[in-house]
């Protein structure tokens, strides 16, 4: 998955962040594979490919936002709770 692709939360991750993101597509802005403590990640301006709450036993991590809205949606996914 890549910046830009729109997304669905999985049956999994909707058990976890609730039904009212049933069908709701997303959009990927942020995929990150890299871990950077979050001090450095702030005051180097969130650089592309690093996250603070990556962790590599999840795969890649996708900051979203919602189609509709353009918002973003307030937390990270990991690459198996969307699809």
């Amino acid at each position: 998955m890549k910046r830009g692709q729109i997304v669905t939360m999985t049956s999994g991750a909707i058990d976890n962040y609730g039904e009212q993101w049933d069908g709701v597509k997303l959009r990927i802005t942020h995929v990150s594979d890299k871990y950077m403590p979050a001090a450095e990640f702030f005051a180097k301006g969130r650089p592309a490919g690093y996250h603070p709450g990556y962790d590599e036993s999840g795969g890649k991590l996708f900051d979203l936002e919602r189609v509709d809205t353009g918002e973003p949606i307030g937390f990270s996914l990991y690459q198996w709770e969307v699809e």
